[in-house]
C-alpha cells in the first residue's frame, strides 16, 4: 500500500501480528453524506475485506464528528437541540453505508463521548510545554513537534506562508487550536477548571478517540486527500507529542477526491450528490463497480453517464452469479489460491489495491463462466468467482 508519509508503497503488517487496527475519518453529521464519502469508505471497506480474506483480524474504527459549528448553526435554524441534528444524520449515515454494503466497520465512535479524554490530553500537552494558552484558547506549538509538515511534505518556508486558526499573538502561523474558548452555554460547550468553558478543537477530538479506543500506536489512519493538511498533519503531531512514539501510526492512506465540474464535491459548497439520491438511479453494486473501476488514489469528476455505463459492464458478473447460484460456494482455500485467475487477482490487490485490474479479472472470469454455462467447468470456477466477489463487496440484489 502507498504510504502518504513515506511516499512509497510499503507492506502492511499488524503491529501485534494478528489484528490490524485502522482508523478512517468519518463524516461531520450536519447533513446527509454524499458520493465523495461513498468513494472513500468503499476504498477502506475493500482494504478491510482484503485483510480479512488474508487471515487477519481487523479492528476498523470510524469516528463521527458530532461537535461542529455547522451542526450548531443548523440546530439554531431548525430551533431544536444540536444533538437532534447530530442524531438524525448519524442514523442516516449508518443507513447509507449499510445500503452500500460497507460491512467491515467494527465500531463508530462519536466525538461527543470523548470530550473529557480530549481535555485530559490538552492539559497534558500544556504541562509538557507542547501547547500554550492565549486569550482563553489553547494552541499546539508546532515548533515542538517532530518535523511538522512531514506528512504533507511541506518545508518550513511553505508552512510560514500558511495560516491555521488565525489569531494575533500566536507563536507560529500554523499553530492550531486544541481548545476553543466559547462563553455561550447554550450549545456544545464544556466546563474545564484549567482550560475554561469551551470545546475541543477538531484535531484533538480524533486523537482522543484513537488513544481511548486503541490505547497504543496503531497500524493505519486516513481519509480523503483533503484531510492531509492541516487535519492529519495536526493529528500526527499530537499523537507523537503525547505518546513519544514515532511513528505512532505506521501507515497513512488517502483517497483521491470526487469532483463536480472540477471542484471538490462538498456539502459546504453545495455541489454534492447525496448517496440517497444516487441510489434512486443506481443500486449499490453499480455504484461500487463505478468506483472500483478507478484507483482509490485517483481524483476525478463524478459522471452519471459513466455510472450508467458501469451498469452495463457489470451485467456479465450478474449473469455469472445467476448461473452459479446465490451465495459463495464452499471449497478448499488451496484450490482457490492455486487458480490462475485468483493468483492474478491477489497480485492486483496486493499492488496498492489495484481494483481496476481486479475488476478486469472478475469480468473475464464471469465471461468464461457464461461460455461454459452448461459444462462442469463452470461450476468448478464458482468458488474462485465467489471469493473475488466477496472481497470486492458485491451482493447482487
Amino acid at each position: 500500500m502507498f504510504n502518504t508519509l513515506s511516499e512509497r508503497k510499503e507492506e502492511l503488517r499488524p503491529r501485534d501480528g494478528s489484528t490490524f487496527r485502522m482508523f478512517a475519518c468519518g463524516p461531520t453529521v450536519q447533513d446527509n453524506v454524499h458520493m465523495g464519502h461513498a468513494k472513500t469508505y468503499i476504498a477502506f471497506d475493500i482494504l478491510a475485506r482484503w485483510l480479512l480474506k488474508n487471515g487477519f483480524k481487523v479492528d476498523f474504527l470510524l469516528n463521527i464528528t458530532d461537535i461542529d459549528d455547522k451542526i450548531f448553526d443548523r440546530a439554531k435554524k431548525e430551533n431544536i437541540p444540536y444533538m437532534g441534528i447530530a442524531d438524525r444524520f448519524f442514523k442516516e449515515f449508518l443507513s447509507d453505508i449499510e445500503t452500500l454494503n460497507i460491512q467491515t466497520v467494527s465500531r463508530t465512535e462519536r466525538v461527543s463521548n470523548f470530550v473529557t479524554e480530549a481535555m485530559s490530553l490538552v492539559q497534558g500537552l500544556i504541562e509538557n510545554r507542547r501547547a500554550y494558552q492565549l486569550d482563553g484558547n489553547t494552541y499546539f506549538d508546532i515548533s515542538k513537534a517532530n518535523n511538522f509538515g512531514k506528512l504533507s511534505h511541506q518545508t518550513q518556508y511553505q508552512l510560514r506562508m500558511k495560516q491555521i486558526d488565525a489569531a494575533p499573538g500566536k507563536k507560529n502561523s500554523v499553530d492550531f487550536l486544541l481548545w476553543r474558548k466559547v462563553p455561550d452555554t447554550t450549545s456544545g460547550t464544556w466546563d474545564s477548571s484549567s482550560l475554561g468553558r469551551g470545546r475541543p478543537g477538531w484535531h484533538i477530538e480524533d486523537t482522543a478517540i484513537a488513544f481511548s479506543v486503541f490505547g497504543a500506536p496503531y497500524d493505519l489512519h486516513g481519509g480523503a486527500t483533503e484531510l492531509i493538511f492541516p487535519h492529519h498533519e495536526a493529528e500526527l503531531a499530537q499523537d507523537e507529542a503525547i505518546s513519544g512514539e514515532i511513528p505512532f501510526v505506521s501507515h497513512w492512506m488517502h483517497t483521491g477526491l470526487l469532483l463536480n465540474h472540477g471542484e471538490k464535491m462538498s456539502k459546504s459548497l453545495g455541489n454534492d450528490v447525496k448517496i440517497q439520491d444516487a441510489l434512486k438511479s443506481w443500486n449499490s453494486d453499480q455504484i461500487r463497480f463505478y468506483f472500483l473501476k478507478r484507483h482509490y488514489r485517483d481524483s476525478y469528476d463524478f459522471e452519471p453517464h459513466m455510472l450508467s455505463k458501469a451498469k452495463e459492464e457489470f451485467e456479465p458478473v450478474i449473469e455469472a452469479a445467476s448461473i452459479l447460484g446465490k451465495g459463495p460456494e464452499k471449497s478448499e482455500s488451496r484450490a482457490i489460491e492455486d487458480n490462475e485467475s485468483y493468483t492474478r487477482f491477489a497480485l492486483a490487490m496486493n499492488d496498492d489495491l489495484n481494483t481496476p485490474k481486479a475488476l478486469q479479472i472478475l469480468v473475464k472470469l464471469s465471461e468464461e463462466i457464461l461460455r461454459k454455462r452448461n459444462e462442469r467447468d463452470s461450476k468448478i470456477l464458482g468458488p474462485i468467482f465467489w471469493a473475488i466477489v466477496e472481497t470486492l463487496g458485491f451482493r447482487f440484489f
